[in-house]
């Protein structure tokens, strides 16, 4: 048997929260897995198993307290004894089949069967490789029924799953849209060959408008809703794994150059998978850009615990009749989600206007 004990993950923190189990008792688990997520005050961490084997036992569920140096479950790593249960768990399985004259019954242990079923497998259509012909977890999992397979989520997938329901679930979610001119600005960074990101310009505007709106900066947890004083802005980064939000701290307090540097090195970390936990927490508001898919509007979802989120979209040509002629104009679409339990439509509204002024006066957003 191996303990899976509770690690220090911080020296100023000696208890963790369960917050989400990965593997359930009685799942085959491989040396590596990802079995749990803890929380401090600070940042939620991954448990990985230290040895193959069966979860026999969870000793902290979900929800509850652990502190460092506590068994939080137990894994059955005895090889030998695996081995030997499956082939009586078969055997007990033909004779109850035996008895019952099910003639479809697939003789196969329990922690094999459930395997089946959370990956929905047909057991009656897998053909056997191991002794005897029996059918193992590697049968199960390379089997292909057609063209329908059923994959298993990553613990990335999961985790995104899990937060995004839990979002739209707790959240009263309400977006609101517009669009702000930027011709002026295009003028300002074709004339003085500016190669700051349209992205930048949009976060700098957005950082000016939560300082003039504490309320759409912040976190609602526990019944408590906390305005923070300083920005910790998110940026929804699309990787091959999921999507990832890393946090610019105190992005108030940055330059627009700064905070492009700071952004960059941010999605650069992300992508080459070398992001530390410290860099994934923290936000209080978060910006999502789908512009370069050809999205305009959208209607995206909160980040929990924050209460808002801004989506991007497309930056476009249009035209617009001003003093009697037609010119051609540059806008982007926002969409704007935010927590109707404690935002109300007009303040978010406000909020939105304060973006769009910025992006529409380059001498405002400069100032």
């Amino acid at each position: 048997m191996a303990d899976v004990i509770l690690p220090k993950f911080d020296d100023d923190y000696n208890e963790s929260s369960i917050i989400f189990w990965h593997k359930q008792e009685g799942d085959s688990v491989a040396k590596g897995d990802v079995l749990v997520e803890v929380q401090t005050e600070k940042a939620v961490s991954e448990i990985e198993a230290e040895s193959a084997g069966i979860l026999e036992r969870i000793i902290v569920k979900r929800g509850e307290v652990a502190t460092v140096g506590d068994t939080l479950a137990v894994i059955n790593d005895d090889t030998t004894q695996l081995e030997e249960a499956d082939t009586d768990a078969i055997n007990e399985s033909a004779e109850k089949s035996t008895k019952t004259g099910q003639s479809n019954f697939v003789r196969i242990a329990p922690r094999l069967r459930k395997l089946a079923k959370d990956l929905q497998v047909d057991l009656t259509k897998v053909t056997g490789t191991g002794r005897n012909n029996a059918i193992t977890e590697n049968d199960i999992k390379n089997f292909q029924d057609g063209n329908v397979v059923g994959t298993p989520l990553s613990s990335i997938r999961r985790t995104i799953a899990r937060k995004m329901k839990d979002s739209l679930l707790n959240r009263a979610q309400l977006t609101e849209t517009a669009y702000a001119d930027v011709t002026k600005l295009s003028d300002i960074r074709d004339k003085y060959d500016v190669k700051l990101s349209w992205n930048t310009w949009i976060m700098f505007a957005v950082v000016k408008a939560l300082k003039e709106h504490p309320y759409m900066n912040g976190t609602f947890e526990n019944e408590l809703w906390h305005q923070s004083e300083t920005v910790e802005l998110g940026i929804a980064t699309d990787t091959e794994e999921g999507l990832f939000v890393p946090v610019v701290e105190k992005a108030c307090a940055l330059t627009i150059e700064q905070l492009e540097e700071q952004t960059n090195e941010l999605v650069r970390a992300v992508k080459d998978k070398r992001i530390s936990q410290k860099d994934l927490s923290g936000s209080t508001f978060t910006i999502t850009n789908l512009g370069a898919f050809g999205i305009h509007f959208f209607t995206p979802i909160i980040n929990p615990p924050e209460v808002a989120i801004l989506g991007i979209g497309k930056i476009e040509p249009y035209v617009m009749m001003l003093d009697g002629e037609v010119k051609e104009h540059l806008r982007i679409p926002l969409s704007l989600t935010f927590d109707h339990q404690l935002i109300d439509g007009a303040p978010a509204a406000r909020f939105l206007q304060s973006v769009v002024d910025y992006l529409e006066e380059p001498k405002l957003l400069m100032a």
